[in-house]
């Protein structure tokens, strides 16, 4: 899959998300990816950063994000985080997105 194609499915998955009520102040394209080293097999990793998932709890993160996930019908695994929580730091997944690529922030 080619870079194109990556933004176009991560664009999709943002205003799929926005249908929903969940506001991204951020997109952040991290892994094979972000990389250059994504293979025919490989997924998109994406971290979303948005004040709407504040009070939310994991899995209803999880059902939101799933919904539009299977709407579009990519490969696509997401991590849904408030600003507080990645400036916390306290996921691994942001010590693997922090040098990722921002693919949208409002």
């Amino acid at each position: 899959m080619d870079k194109n194609a990556v933004v176009e499915i991560v664009d999709r998955f943002r205003r799929g998300l926005e249908t929903r009520g969940i506001r991204p102040q951020k997109v952040i394209l991290y892994g094979s990816h972000a990389t250059g080293f994504a293979t025919a097999v490989s997924d998109i990793d994406v971290v979303v950063i948005s004040s709407d998932f504040f009070g939310k709890g994991y899995w209803e993160r999880v059902e939101v994000m799933s919904d539009v996930i299977y709407e579009i019908f990519a490969p696509l695994d997401a991590v849904a985080m408030t600003q507080d929580e990645w400036d916390g730091g306290e996921s691994f997944v942001v010590d693997f997105a922090r040098n990722g690529e921002v693919l949208y922030a409002a």
